[in-house]
This record gives structure tokens, sequence and C-alpha cells, in this order.
């Protein structure tokens, strides 16, 4: 890959910025300060976007890089592959994706994956490299390089950690090391007390033996609710007898009040006829007291006087006699004048008492036809009251056609219920509901815990199954890294070996000739004389050009694309033979990469004069 043209127009404080690359070296000049880093990091930023997360920092990249100046915070970059496939990018930091542009120009940002983090992966997708390769393998700044001397045992183990395993912070015993540990502290035996695996078999355990006695309360619960439904028949069965007896009480209520009505009309009936009775022992009266005729006592005695005046008139008393006579005959005539007057009074009277006598039967009969007109509408209301109450019943016998006893309830056959009574029958199945449901309440909780449980169960089984895969994962994972490590120390370290050789060969002038490692001595270094020496032992100029040796020598292996080599400052500290060898040894060796160096100097231009070695160099002003 190449980097032809790269386009500022704001960036940090690089502002209208365009610099024009060309294959083989390229030469960044400019003084501390004038934005060499800013460069860079502008390179990795269109390549991969620029985070907005301060990532542990102080201030994201985001806001570190910012414009000083007013302008577009945007740029772009043409680059052309290996295949010499050319692209344009262009990118707005503003913005999360950019746009990818083929060389006629046409728009093929949507031909690449979208990151919901990271944005648009059209380079990574087109180099195979990400953003973290890209910084470990094609940028080499001068920290990575310039380490004192307390540091030169961390760089000698970054040296056979790559030489060995590819990745210099990765070191094969260490993570042996680490993923046995953590398959002890993080998972752990069934013997280990303390350790998950054990405490998660015995919780299950537990909460098993917990689960197993919880659901024994659960047939219980289908009982109760079978006994409460029964009971909740039961009393909807007693409320609709319950309302049946209420209606019916009402009807009665209504026969009482209509009967107490019909008792009204009886009692004016009754009075009627004790009128009529008393008309009629008047009536009567009236009939004897008509038929009484005068008196006869004074005929009887005038003619008892005659008869004593005879025999006295015969025994010789004539005088008195004729004295008892003549009284006789005074007396018949004075009853005779008295009974005429009275017989006369007495007609008159009858007459009256005759008038009297047909008044009253006609008053009686007056009353006896009132009689009947009672006794009619007395008969016509309780003919009313009974077919209102049997219409009554009749509408009760519908309205509760599903209720089996309503037939015998309207009869008053239900064992002679009462409301009160069929309340408190109500009551009572009401209390033993409100029993059951305390109980059914006492084991719904009871089983609430069990759901609980069964949660807790399966997340528990869950997790231990994801022990006893991750265990399998680790031990796949330690199977593997043993299988790299096997592969690595055959086929890659040997190549590795023979690279960095070459390397530390052509750089320190045949000081060194050969560099091997091994587990037991790590990095091992062969001097002029052909002994072996570890690399510990060197001088801390000769491990820092090991391990840029050993840097440079390690693009091959992890990068396919020919990606650009970034040196940034990277020589600041080698001495002006060994940057030369340096510099000769990357054009030899890597003649067919783009190479970019940043510096503040002009010692690797003046180098790569010495060397006769063709540059491009760009000066970058404020």
């Amino acid at each position: 890959m190449q980097i032809k043209e790269i386009k500022i127009n704001n960036f940090g404080k690089l502002n209208d910025k365009e610099i024009k690359l060309e294959d083989g070296i390229n030469v960044i000049y400019g003084e501390n300060e004038s934005g060499k880093s800013t460069l860079l990091k502008f390179i990795t930023s269109i390549f991969y976007g620029i985070s907005k997360n301060k990532n542990g920092q102080k201030i994201s990249d985001y806001d570190k890089y910012m414009p000083w100046k007013e302008g577009e915070f945007s740029g772009k970059i043409d680059y052309v592959l290996d295949n010499n496939e050319e692209y344009e990018v262009y990118r707005n930091f503003c913005k999360k994706n950019p746009q990818v542009f083929d060389k006629d120009g046409n728009d093929i940002s949507k031909n690449y994956a979208i990151d919901k983090t990271y944005g648009n992966q059209y380079f990574s997708e087109q180099t195979k490299v990400d953003e973290e390769l890209f910084n470990m393998s094609q940028v080499i700044a001068q920290q990575e390089v310039k380490l004192d001397e307390k540091k030169q045992n961390t760089l000698i183990q970054k040296a056979s950690n790559i030489m060995l395993t590819g990745e210099d912070d990765i070191s094969y015993k260490t993570v042996l090391s680490k993923l046995n540990k953590r398959q002890t502290d993080e998972i752990g035996t069934l013997k280990s007390p303390t350790k998950p695996l054990y405490l998660i078999s015995k919780k299950i355990e537990e909460l098993t033996r917990d689960k197993e006695e919880l659901e024994e309360i659960e047939p219980l619960q289908y009982e109760i609710e079978d006994e409460k439904n029964s009971l909740l028949e039961k009393i909807n069965e007693a409320e609709k007898e319950l309302e049946i007896l209420q209606e019916l009480q009402k009807v009665q209520d209504n026969e009482k009040i209509e009967e107490e009505k019909i008792n009204i009309n009886k009692t004016a009936q009754d009075e009627i006829k004790m009128q009529k009775e008393n008309l009629e022992e008047n009536l009567n009266q009236i009939k004897l007291e008509k038929g009484k005729k005068s008196s006869k006592i004074v005929y009887i005695i005038s003619i008892i006087l005659l008869i004593i005046g005879l025999i006295l008139y015969f025994i010789n008393q004539k005088i008195v006699a004729l004295s008892l006579a003549g009284i006789a005959i005074v007396i018949a005539v004075i009853g005779f004048t008295i009974n005429l007057n009275k017989n006369k009074a007495i007609k008159k009277a009858n007459e009256q008492k005759e008038r009297e006598i047909e008044q009253i039967k006609t008053k009686i009969e007056l009353l006896e036809n009132e009689i009947k007109e009672k006794e009619k509408v007395i008969q016509s209301r309780k003919d009313e009251i009974q077919a209102n109450v049997e219409l009554q019943k009749s509408n009760l016998k519908n309205r509760f056609s599903k209720l089996q006893n309503v037939e015998n309830i309207l009869n008053n056959k239900l064992e002679n219920r009462n409301i009160i009574e069929e309340q408190n029958l109500i009551n009572e199945l009401k209390l033993e509901l409100t029993k059951l449901e305390m109980r059914q309440n006492e084991g719904i909780k009871k089983l609430e815990n069990l759901t609980k449980i069964e949660e807790e169960l399966e997340n528990l089984k869950e997790e231990y199954q994801n022990l006893v895969e991750y265990n399998e994962s680790i031990e796949i994972a330690k199977e593997a890294l043993e299988d790299a490590y096997l592969e690595m120390r055959e086929k890659v370290t040997p190549k590795f070996t023979l690279d960095l050789s070459d390397a530390i060969k052509n750089i320190s002038n045949g000081k060194y000739k050969s560099v091997k490692v091994n587990e037991e001595n790590g990095l091992m270094v062969e001097t002029e004389n052909g002994n072996y020496v570890s690399a510990d032992v060197l001088s801390v100029g000769t491990v820092d050009e090991l391990y840029l040796s050993l840097r440079i020598s390690s693009i091959n292996e992890l990068v396919k694309e020919n990606m650009p080599i970034i040196l940034d400052e990277t020589f600041a500290y080698f001495d002006q033979k060994r940057l030369e060898n340096v510099l000769e040894f990357l054009n030899k060796n890597y003649g067919d990469r783009q190479i970019i160096i940043l510096t503040c100097t002009n010692r690797e231009c003046e180098a790569l004069e010495n060397k006769k070695i063709q540059y491009n160099k760009i000066v970058l002003t404020d």
C-alpha cells in the first residue's frame, strides 16, 4: 500500500495542508511542536475514525484534535493498495462515517460494514488490519525504542515474546500461568470449598431440596381450589335462595297488606250485617207489637161479677146481686169504651208499624245487596291477590330456573328456612371460604418462593453450565495456546530468528551475527567471537537496536498488505553510524514499502545522503 496524497482542511493545529508522498522513503521534517504527531494522528483517524471517549485520558482524542482555527474539521487521503486499487477517502470528523470513493469517483461507502461503535469498517476490510494492529506493527515511535536501563529487561522480554508468540506483550508462560490462575480463581473444582464451581453446586443442591419441599404444596393448592369452587357454588346457590326468600317475603308482605285491606272491607261488611240484624230484631219487635189487641180483663171481671150476682140472686141475696149486676154493667160499659178507644189507637199504631216494617224491610234489602257487593269485591280482591302471588312466583321460578331448589323454596318446602337462617348459612359459608382463601394465599406465597427458587435455580444451573463451558473453553484455549506455541516455534520463530539475525547483523556492522530465543535462557545474541550471550548483558543502546530490528522484522509476519512503515522520531537516540546502518537496512530489505520518517532534525536526511539513498523530503511548517 502507498499513501499518495494527504489533504488536511483542519485538524488540531494543522490547517490547510497538502502533502504528497512518494514510493520509498519520505522524510517529513518539522521543528518541535510543528504538528508531526498531529499529522500521524490525522492519518490513523482518517483510516479508523477518531474517538469521542476519554478511555482513561483527561480529554478525548476528538476534543484534543479539534481545529485551532475556524474551518471544517475534516480532510482526505488518496492511497493505492498492493492490488493497484486506488481509493480516496474524505472524512468530516464531526460525523461518524467517512465517504469512500473509487478511482472513478464513485461513492462506495455502503459497500462496507458499519460498526455501531467504530463506524464504517472500509480500511479494516480492505487491508485486514485493524487500528490496534496498525499502530502496533506499522507505527514505531521514539518512546517504543528508547528505554532506560531499568526497563531493559522489559524490552528484552518483549523481544522474546514476539519471537515465541508473535506478540511483544504476550508471554507463553505468563499466559499459561494466567489461564491456570483464572481457572483456579474464577472456576475451581467441586473439591475446592471457596471456589465458584463448588459454591454454586452446593447452592443448587440446597435450592433443589427447597424446591422439592415446596412442590409438595402445589397439589394441596389444587384441592383448596376445588373446595373453594365448591363453596363458591354453595354460596352462589344460597345467595340466590336468599334472594328468592326475600322476594317471597315481599310478596307475602304485599299479600298481608292486601289482606288487611280485605279485612277492612270485611269489617265494614260485618258492620252492615250487624245493622241488618238490628233491623231484623226491630222488625220482629214491631211485628210482635203489631199483633197485640185490646185487653179483655174488664169483660172478664164484669162476667165474674154477673155470675157472682146470679148466684147471690138465687140464694136470696137479690140486693147484693143487683148491685153486683149494676157494677158489672158499669164496668163492662167502661171497659167497652176504653177498648174501643184503645183499639182505635192500636189500629193507628199498627198502621204506623206497618210503614216502619216496610221501611226496615227496604233497608234490610239494601243492606243485603251491599253485603253481597262487599262479598264480590272481597272475593275479587282475593282472586287478584292470589293471581298476583302466582305470577310473582312464576316470574321467580323463571328467573331462577337454573336453581335446583327453586320449586321447593317457592312452595315453602326447603326445610322451612327463613331469611335470617339463610343469611346465617351464607355467613357461615363465607367464613369457611375466607379460611380457605387464607390457606390458599399462604400457599401462593410459598409457591411464589418456589417460582423465585426455580428462577434462581435455573440461573445457577446456567451459571454452573457457563462455568463448565468456561472451564472447557480455557482448556481449549490452553490446548490452542500449546498448539500455537509449538507451531510458532516450529514455523514462525525460525523465520523471526533469521530475519532478526540478518537485521541485527546489518545494523551492528557484523558485531552481532545472529539471535536465538528459548524458553530457558530467553533472548540470546551471538557475538563476533561466536559465543552466545544473554541479551540482558548488552548495553541499553544495543537492546534498543535489537528491539527495533525485531519490530521491523516482524512486520512481514504480522501484516500481509505492504503497509507503510511510519517512524515517529524513532532514531532520536541513535548515533550517526547506527542511524546510517538502520536506514540502509530499511532501504535494502523494505524497499518495496513506503517508509515515512517524522523527524525534527536533519540527521536522517544527512544519513540517507551519505548512503546515497533516494528520498522525498517534506517540510512541515506552521
